[in-house]
């Protein structure tokens, strides 16, 4: 019995060090973007244009709990390599010319088409706390036929929709991140976080951990470790926006529309797992060549992912009960992936947050 505990403390402790060296880790490195954020050679960056790969490439999952900026990470990962970035509702596997499909796979049933030979996920994670009213808010937009990012649910119809699915959504987050985390070893995932992702100091190190996962794909080349900040600066700060072959941009855009801007081919070629040519569809499909400009946001604008993309009152509120329930399933996750570091350091973070909501209740 007292080999058991001398173990765990053992584990614990080691578990603690990590974090802390983690952390550490962040701040030097958050220092060192910082000073390439300030930099002269910072503007030198372009994220214009998206263009099919040289070679069949196998896509990665991007999956996500919804309402956790996954559409972000869309437009990131297709600036860091050049490629575009599929959705398991419009694209398959099977045609090895996206770097990625968003999936919010097993959270919402719909499976990617296509997905034998995809072996790599990347897991993007946000704290419940935030990802289960975002998600609403989504909801309530489509009920209301409203476009998407534009508007806050009124507070009734928030804690109305968040007593009856509280319990339900916050399973399925939960489920979600077991599903991935379990499915894929460690070296064939990467976990990363939208807290993260938009801070002014932490994003460049996310964006260059998601360059380095996405450049072992092979037929694919990301850009160079200078430009992420600046990458991600564009991604995050600015407003992306669809042209067509006269520069006007495209009043609209979704990614259904920028489908538009395509030429049209008249095949589409699926590979085998050796990349050799398997068949071709018997139908038209869009050949990729999407233009894009941007437009600076800044971060105290509202559409600045860093802050809520909607109009109206920001709501986010739980009762007590909820709080602890949040909590009790973060610590519950946090133990059972003592060893993922990462995650841990992200899930603690979380953590904190709803003990300090806890504490102004």
């Amino acid at each position: 019995m007292a080999s058991r505990c001398s173990t765990k403390i053992v584990a614990i402790t080691l578990c603690l060090f990590s974090i802390l060296s983690l952390r550490a880790l962040h701040q030097n490195t958050s220092t060192i973007f910082h000073r390439l954020l300030s930099s002269s050679s910072y503007e030198s960056c372009d994220i214009g244009t998206i263009s099919l790969p040289s070679q069949p490439i196998i896509p990665i999952y991007a999956a996500s709990y919804p309402g956790s900026g996954s559409q972000m990470t869309h437009y990131l990962f297709e600036a860091v390599t050049g490629l575009e970035a599929g959705s398991e509702w419009l694209h398959r596997g099977d045609t090895y010319d996206h770097i990625t499909i968003k999936t919010h796979y097993p959270a919402r049933q719909k499976q990617v088409d296509g997905n034998r030979l995809m072996h790599r996920v990347i897991i993007l994670i946000r704290n419940p706390i935030n990802a289960l009213p975002s998600h609403y808010n989504y909801l309530y937009e489509k009920e209301h036929d409203l476009p998407d990012h534009t508007a806050q649910a009124p507070a009734g119809d928030w804690i109305k929709w968040r007593d009856q699915h509280f319990k339900e959504e916050l399973v399925l987050w939960k489920e979600h991140l077991i599903h991935w985390m379990t499915e894929y070893q460690s070296e064939h995932r990467l976990v990363i976080s939208y807290e993260r992702l938009v801070n002014a100091k932490m994003g460049p190190i996310e964006t260059t951990r998601i360059a380095n996962f996405l450049g072992r794909t092979e037929g694919v080349n990301v850009v160079s470790p200078a430009s992420i900040p600046c990458v991600w600066d564009r991604v995050v700060n600015y407003q992306r926006v669809d042209i067509d072959e006269d520069g006007k941009i495209v009043q609209n855009n979704t990614e259904v529309e920028a489908r538009k801007l395509r030429p049209k081919s008249d095949v589409v070629y699926l590979y085998n797992e050796n990349g050799e040519e398997q068949r071709k569809l018997d139908k038209k499909v869009d050949e990729l060549m999407v233009r894009r400009r941007v437009k600076y946001i800044s971060a105290d604008d509202p559409i600045n992912p860093g802050n809520s993309r909607r109009k109206g009152d920001v709501i986010h509120e739980f009762s007590k009960d909820q709080l602890h329930e949040m909590r009790y399933t973060l610590n519950q996750l946090r133990g059972q992936f003592l060893n993922e570091y990462t995650l841990v350091v992200i899930l603690s973070g979380y953590i904190e947050e709803i003990e300090g909501e806890l504490k102004s209740k």
